[in-house]
């Protein structure tokens, strides 16, 4: 009898105890509250959660998860019973987080986490066209070995397509049909959709920016001249001369066209219908220009290293204030915002937002 009064009594304070175990933990895992949350994350950056708790101090831990994916943090005491986790959540999307202790577990809230932006880089980006679908078109030069290629970029999420690859790619520009032209060497070739090209016209020297008007005419310039390739077939006819070294090109909506005579220093306009040729700009050293909807014109003067925008007659606007390493050329999209490649080994390219601000074209991941 009194060994099993014994074992009655043992187990007896054995239960309390558990009871008794079980129940601080649930304390202490009910005193569990989000002091600090993650904020505004960004995939793989750490950033900071403060979870409130026992000031026991005994070990915390923050947890995320999201789907089968989960990882856990070790925190850091601090004053007043506050824990301190350094968090990284491994990919973007929509993340629940809380905390655990002595085998308590408690949920504490949930976040989207931003994905994180990788700067897009090109090997000697010289040209950017604007679809009207809103993606980008960039021709880069490559290395010295050739490798020249057109990519199609969505600006928002930094996503490139390989759409085409010529050696010596200079400039790209697409027709209102959607047809895309590339300048490279001595060739101007039409893309054929299939990754492959076309010959459209040679010329005796290395061809430099092309244009396309709503016609479809297409004009290109070489070191000293510019010639129309009549709807985009047949052979080049000359429309002027006497230039030095143009890197741009832009046609009026009036019949005119612009053309960038870097070696000179001005933008010239050239009317279509009667080949007078006149100044309609001193710049510095103009490349790279586009013909917004509303009328005005961005030039990019490699000069002052910077894009200025200037009134349908030539006459100066606000310019944004960002300055380039090297404006090479520049693309208006059709909700007002101009990409400008800004040329190198290791070029990038730039959204200059319709506020002024320029920010670096990047992948989200």
């Amino acid at each position: 009898m009194g060994n099993r009064r014994t074992t009655v009594l043992a187990g007896v304070l054995l239960g309390a105890a558990t009871v008794a175990a079980c129940a601080a933990a649930a304390s202490s895992g009910s005193r569990l509250r989000l002091v600090q949350g993650p904020g505004h994350p960004v995939s793989g950056h750490a950033t900071s959660i403060v979870v409130g708790g026992p000031d026991a101090r005994p070990k915390v831990e923050v947890w995320i998860s999201q789907r089968s994916v989960s990882r856990s943090f070790t925190t850091r005491a601090q004053s007043h019973g506050r824990y301190r986790a350094r968090v990284v959540f491994p990919m973007a999307g929509r993340w629940t987080f809380g905390a655990r202790t002595q085998g308590i577990r408690v949920r504490l809230g949930s976040v989207r986490v931003r994905p994180r932006a990788i700067p897009l880089r090109f090997t000697w980006p010289t040209s950017v066209d604007a679809e009207p679908d809103g993606s980008l078109l960039l021709a880069e030069g490559g290395d010295q070995t050739g490798h020249g290629r057109v990519l199609r970029i969505d600006p928002a999420t930094g996503k490139t397509v390989v759409v085409a690859r010529a050696d010596e790619a200079y400039s790209v520009a697409h027709a209102p049909s959607g047809v895309v032209y590339l300048s490279a060497g001595h060739l101007l070739l039409r893309l054929d959709g299939k990754g492959g090209t076309t010959r459209v016209a040679q010329a005796d020297g290395d061809i430099g920016p092309v244009a396309v008007a709503a016609n479809g005419d297409v004009y290109f310039t070489t070191q000293t001249q510019v010639f129309r390739v009549a709807g985009g077939t047949g052979a080049p006819t000359p429309v002027a001369g006497q230039l030095s070294g143009p890197h741009g090109l832009a046609v009026t909506s009036d019949g005119g066209l612009l053309v960038a005579d870097t070696g000179h220093g001005r933008v010239v306009r050239i009317d279509l219908k009667t080949g007078v040729a006149e100044t309609w700009g001193e710049i510095g050293e103009p490349r790279g220009m586009e013909i917004a909807r509303d009328g005005t014109v961005y030039v990019v003067d490699a000069s002052t290293h910077r894009v200025i925008h200037l009134m349908a007659d030539g006459r100066p606007l606000a310019s944004p204030p960002h300055v380039f390493f090297d404006p090479y050329d520049l693309a208006v999209a059709a909700d007002g915002s101009v990409y400008v490649v800004d040329t190198s080994v290791s070029g990038r390219l730039y959204r200059i937002a319709p506020s002024g601000k320029a920010a670096v074209v990047s992948r989200l991941r």
